[in-house]
Parts: structure tokens; C-alpha cells; sequence
């Protein structure tokens, strides 16, 4: 006669085993139906990677300038994208306007598939990222602290801003839909 703690020490014996075909069936079987039924939210795993690098490198995080809503009017319910935007903090600052990128072939409006991004950091020779659809895009601001990123997707964006030589931690924007 088996007891109740037999039955519980085969099963926990059982479990010890390692994992043969029927096992890996069943997995893949299981992880298939919560991949339809559940998929992972899309930019998850690059908003996951973004925020383990950004607790790594201990950066300074920007904020974004609220701009003046001067000249609107309530009565008015057109929608204009913002085309310029402003993030500031303690060691450096970030400007950048957004035009549609005529060079790839876009579009004039503004939701063409490409952008340009000219911007302003309050540092010559800084070095600037934009992190956005996966891909990376680096540019190096000039004396006065311009520069240009042609060809950018559409998407979530973030920029981060390393000073001239490397010196201090580096600053991160918070996302921006581009």
C-alpha cells in the first residue's frame, strides 16, 4: 500500500529527471500559445535593454522643456507636430527640430517615413546617439555645437549626450515619438 508521502517522493524524484522530447513538446507547445495569445508588447526588449544600460552607466537624465502655449487659441482643434524640442539638464542641454528627410526620398509632410534631425547641444565636440527602431545613429556636434542626423525612421527615440573628451556621465533623454 502506498501512502500519500511516497506518491510525493516519486513525483519529486520524477522532477529531478531531465528534460526529454515529450518535455520539449509540450514547452514549445505552451510557448507557442502564450506567443499568440500574449505576445511580448513591441520595443518591450529594446525599452528593457535601454533601461539596463541607463542603471549601468548611472547618466544624468534630461528633461524636456515644456514650451509656452502662447498664440493657442481653444476653439481651435487642428493638430500640429511638434517640430522643435528642448531638453535641458545640469551639464548639458539639447535642442533639435525635426524636418521630413527630402533626401531619402520622403514625402513633404510630416508623417513621412524618414526624418532630419538638426540640432544644438551647448557643448562643441559632444558626442550625440539617437537610439530609435533599433538602430543607432551617432553624430558629433561641431564648435557651436550643431549637427545633423539625415535618414531617421520614424518611432520612440531617445538621445544621449557625451561631453567633449568623455568627460563626465553621460545625459539621457527621456523618449520622444519622432
Amino acid at each position: 500500500m502506498t501512502t500519500d508521502d511516497d506518491t510525493t517522493a516519486t513525483t519529486a524524484l520524477e522532477a529531478l529527471e531531465p528534460l526529454d522530447d515529450i518535455d520539449r513538446r509540450i514547452l514549445a507547445a505552451a510557448r507557442e500559445t502564450i506567443a499568440r495569445l500574449d505576445p511580448v508588447p513591441a520595443g518591450l526588449t529594446d525599452r528593457i535593454k535601454f533601461e539596463i544600460t541607463l542603471a549601468a552607466l548611472h547618466a544624468e537624465i534630461a528633461d524636456l522643456e515644456r514650451m509656452p502655449l502662447a498664440g493657442v487659441r481653444g476653439d481651435d482643434t487642428a493638430y500640429t507636430p511638434t517640430e522643435s524640442v528642448t531638453f535641458t539638464s545640469s551639464s548639458l542641454s539639447l535642442m533639435v527640430t525635426l524636418t521630413p528627410d527630402r533626401s531619402s526620398g520622403a514625402a513633404t509632410s510630416h508623417s513621412g517615413p524618414m526624418v532630419r534631425i538638426d540640432g544644438w547641444v551647448t557643448a562643441g565636440g559632444a558626442t550625440v546617439e539617437l537610439f530609435v527602431g533599433g538602430r543607432t545613429f551617432t553624430a558629433l556636434s561641431d564648435d557651436h555645437g550643431r549637427f545633423i542626423i539625415d535618414g531617421v525612421p520614424r518611432g520612440s527615440a531617445r538621445f544621449v549626450l557625451r561631453a567633449p573628451g568623455g568627460d563626465g556621465r553621460p545625459v539621457i533623454t527621456p523618449s520622444l515619438e519622432i
